[in-house]
């Protein structure tokens, strides 16, 4: 009896301690197919030097800089190369339990991000449209009468996220503007806003609310 006792203790401490873990952990611990460019040890020494109030900067598996920018125990920004970012952020869901949001996002003259969501145990939740569902060009934009104009300038589909370190929100930028001629890009731009999100427990949901994350 006492045997049963001690091992489904040790169970509920196990299990603690898994839902317990916070970025850092979740960060040094996740598999490398995740994000193939760091090894183990780059993302303990990240880790570390962070810790130590050094420049958490290490040579990567393709002999190239990646940086820790900034790590709270739900939220981590990340300079994998001079044209990659990284973004994690520990979401919370309404069953009780907790998912991985990250945001990989090619850094160019137009930002552009992708978003995916994990279980703690690194299994892709799919698709990630159930999720989030990406905005549509026009709702970058105020309703009027050039907004048909404006959605034949803006053709390609450019949107970078940038998720809060605060809280549970994101917001979305249209930045296909960059590429555009100096009097295409200032007729866009006028009427352009940011759109804003904020997590419901299942879903990014838009919310009226100005934020800067």
């Amino acid at each position: 009896m006492r045997k049963l006792v001690y091992i489904l203790t040790l169970m509920l401490a196990l299990a603690t301690q898994a839902n317990a873990q916070d970025m850092r952990t979740i960060f040094t611990e996740m598999p490398d197919s995740i994000i193939p460019l760091l090894t183990y040890s780059n993302r303990a020494d990240c880790v570390d030097f962070l810790d130590a109030k050094m420049k958490a900067r290490v040579t990567n598996r393709l002999d190239g800089q990646s940086e820790l920018l900034q790590l709270t125990p739900d939220y981590l920004k990340m300079k994998l190369t001079k044209h990659t970012q990284l973004q994690m952020k520990l979401l919370p869901r309404s069953s009780g339990d907790t998912i991985i949001c990250m945001v990989n996002t090619v850094c160019a003259e137009a930002n552009d991000s992708r978003l995916r969501f994990y279980t703690k145990e690194w299994k892709e939740i799919t698709p990630a449209t159930k999720m989030f569902r990406k905005p549509l060009t026009r709702e970058f934009f105020a309703a009027g009468d050039s907004l048909e104009k404006i959605l034949k300038i803006a053709d390609i589909y450019l949107v970078e996220l940038t998720l809060s370190p605060e809280n549970a929100t994101m917001q979305a930028n249209y930045t296909m503007p960059a590429y555009m001629t100096s009097s295409d890009s200032a007729f866009v731009t006028k009427s352009m806003h940011p759109i804003n999100y904020r997590w419901t427990g299942n879903t990014f949901e838009q919310t009226a609310e100005e934020q800067t994350p």
